[in-house]
């Protein structure tokens, strides 16, 4: 009888991850089409600058890089690229990064069913075939576990763990993005939250 995978069937209440300190020290650094590609159109779009630098650090973590998935799709954020392996395309990538932006505006303020402010989430246990077939690059379980929110408050860890299903596992995604905002003098934690980060202009 094989035995079941620690994660499997585990529902954690509240939004701390099994694994890892959150870190705010993480070295950040940018991928050339990052810096060629991505900031130049970036930099056109009016928008508040927390989202914005939001924006940017999810693209870097999300891999937007020659021959990536999110490259290939001018989906610098992956959203709508699923772990089934359906993929959402923008025309340019100009549009994908538009479409980013206002993505995390629409959650910040409190406009997406998804993230559902004030309301209890529940997220059940996955089992993950993208990380299984890509076990070694993503260097994660294909078995995530489930939280549940209650309520949803819009924090950055519960936000994470929605968007992006390994982050369910480790601090990683959510380390990133507290220290790219702390290294552009923002002093931000796993608890501040989306509505938050909007005010930061």
């Amino acid at each position: 009888m094989t035995n079941k995978h620690k994660y499997q069937d585990l529902v954690i209440k509240g939004s701390k991850a099994p694994e890892g300190e959150v870190r705010n020290n993480i070295k950040v650094t940018f991928s050339n089409e990052i810096i060629h590609e991505y900031i130049p159109l970036w930099e056109k779009i009016e928008a508040p600058r927390g989202i914005k630098l939001l924006a940017l650090i999810m693209a870097q973590k999300e891999g937007f890089y020659k021959g990536s998935r999110s490259y290939r799709c001018s989906n610098p954020a992956n959203i709508g690229n699923t772990d089934s392996g359906a993929n959402k395309g923008f025309k340019t990538l100009a549009s994908g990064i538009e479409y980013q932006i206002n993505f995390l505006l629409n959650i910040a303020n409190g406009n997406n069913s998804l993230y559902p402010l004030g309301k209890v989430k529940t997220l059940k246990p996955f089992y993950s075939k993208e990380i299984a077939n890509n076990q070694k690059t993503y260097g994660l379980e294909p078995y995530c576990p489930g939280y549940e929110f209650d309520p949803y408050t819009g924090r950055l860890d519960e936000f994470i763990k929605i968007y992006s299903t390994g982050a369910r596992q480790k601090n990683t995604y959510l380390s990133l993005i507290v220290s790219y905002l702390k290294n552009m003098g923002y002093d931000i934690t796993e608890a501040t939250t989306l509505g938050e980060i909007l005010k930061i202009k």
